[in-house]
């Protein structure tokens, strides 16, 4: 594509947005959907995952509008990106912080059964 027209270089690729983001958004929901009535392993990734990519994916598909390439908007509209991937990283330290505990937790309880 970027070959037979070089001003693509210069806008959002909606193909390439679609085919990577929104199917991780569907497989993350497929999985929280599979995985409701068992223990939440990656449930908190999972949401977390699915907020950062819909933000994502909703400004970059307006990307190619004037709306997003403002030089001096009221408020920036890519820090909602930037907020939204620190919501990220809070709910994988969470996820991190789950399976600790599980793992601890598991290890204790295999102790007290050998002993």
């Amino acid at each position: 594509m970027y070959y037979t027209d070089a001003s693509l270089f210069w806008k959002f690729n909606h193909y390439e947005i679609i085919a990577t983001s929104l199917i991780l958004v569907f497989y993350a929901l497929y999985f929280i959907y599979k995985e409701f009535d068992k223990v939440h392993f990656y449930y908190n990734f999972s949401i977390g995952l699915i907020m950062y990519l819909l933000c994502s994916i909703s400004i970059f598909l307006y990307g190619n509008f004037e709306l997003v390439l403002l030089e001096d908007p009221y408020i920036d509209i890519w820090i909602f990106n930037t907020i939204f991937y620190i919501i990220f990283q809070y709910m994988i330290l969470r996820e991190y912080a789950f399976l600790t505990t599980v793992a601890s937790k598991g290890i204790e309880q295999e102790e007290e059964e050998f002993l």
